[in-house]
């Protein structure tokens, strides 16, 4: 094992430096943020009122991002309270028959 020896004005130097470059970073990248909770799909049908073909049409029409995790879709609380803030919830669309059926 190799030992190195300075002095202690050199590593109060070295230390400012790398605190200097810390609060940089911190600056360009902002502090840690926090996880965020993810909803399992029953939930969000739940919280919605919407059927889970409903929900399926929403991730079709990214209505809703979703996130798949292990072939499950989870949705960010986040992303189904703006859904819900923007207009309660968006409309599906209407099944229609064509015309003589």
């Amino acid at each position: 094992m190799d030992y190195v020896i300075i002095e202690s004005s050199a590593w109060e130097a070295l230390k400012s430096r790398i605190e200097g470059l810390r609060e940089h970073m911190s600056e360009l990248f902002g502090s840690k943020a926090e996880p965020t909770e993810l909803l399992p799909g029953e939930a969000v049908c739940r919280i919605l009122g919407v059927s889970r073909r409903t929900l399926q049409y929403y991730r079709d029409t990214a209505a809703l991002p979703f996130v798949r995790i292990e072939h499950k879709c989870y949705y960010r609380r986040e992303d189904v309270a703006a859904l819900l803030a923007e207009n309660g919830s968006p409309e599906p669309p209407l099944n229609r028959l064509p015309e003589g059926v």
